[in-house]
C-alpha cells in the first residue's frame, strides 16, 4: 500500500517547478517541486517524463529528438512538453535525459541561479532556493537552450497566424479518412 504522502502517479504542468532524483532515501522516487507545494512521487523522473509525453499525446524520443534538431544536436536538450495560450511548456534536464537520475527543471519557473560550496542554488520564481549538485554553467547553458527552444516555438506560432493558406499535396487532402 502507498504512502498516503506520497503519490504514486504524476503529470507534469504549468504548475511544476522541477523534478528532482536523489531527494528520497529509495533512488526511484522523485521529488516534485511546484508552485505552492512539495511531494514525493513513487516513480523516476525519467518515468513522470515519458507519461507526461503520453499524457500530452506525444512520445518522450520523439520530443527529444525534435529538440536535438533544433539546437543542432547539442547534447542534454531541454524539451517542450506541450503548450497553452501560446505558452510553451519546457523543461531542461541536468544529465542526460534518458537517465532514471537526471532531474529537470522547468524553465518558467527559474528566477535566478548562484553559485555556492556544493553547487548551484537556483531561486524559482516563488522564491524558493532550490539547491542542485551541478555547474552554474551547466543552468545558463540550459536555460539559454530553453530560451532559443521557446523562440522557435514563439516564431512558429507567429507563423500559422500570419499564414493565409497552405499549400497541401492535392492527393493527400483529398484522401478519406480511414
Amino acid at each position: 500500500m502507498a504512502n498516503p504522502h506520497y503519490l504514486s502517479s504524476y503529470i507534469v504542468t504549468f504548475h511544476t517547478f522541477a523534478l528532482l532524483h536523489g531527494q528520497h532515501a529509495n533512488p526511484y522516487y522523485t521529488k516534485v517541486v511546484e508552485s505552492d507545494r512539495t511531494f514525493i512521487v513513487e516513480k523516476t523522473p525519467l518515468e513522470i517524463m515519458r507519461e507526461s509525453c503520453a499524457h500530452y499525446r506525444s512520445n518522450f524520443e520523439s520530443i527529444i529528438n525534435s529538440s536535438k534538431m533544433d539546437l543542432k544536436n547539442r547534447p542534454k536538450p531541454p524539451i517542450m512538453l506541450t503548450h497553452s495560450n501560446d505558452r510553451p511548456l519546457l523543461f531542461f534536464p541536468l544529465l542526460s535525459p534518458t537517465l532514471h537520475k537526471n532531474s529537470w527543471v522547468a524553465y518558467h519557473a527559474v528566477k535566478d541561479a548562484f553559485q555556492h560550496e556544493d553547487g548551484v542554488t537556483v531561486i524559482l520564481k516563488n522564491d524558493t532556493q532550490m539547491h542542485l549538485d551541478t555547474s552554474l554553467a551547466t543552468v545558463y547553458r540550459q536555460m539559454a537552450l530553453s530560451h532559443i527552444l521557446s523562440q522557435r516555438f514563439e516564431n512558429a506560432q507567429e507563423e500559422l497566424r500570419s499564414s493565409y493558406y497552405m499549400i497541401m499535396d492535392p492527393k493527400s487532402s483529398d484522401s478519406t479518412i480511414s
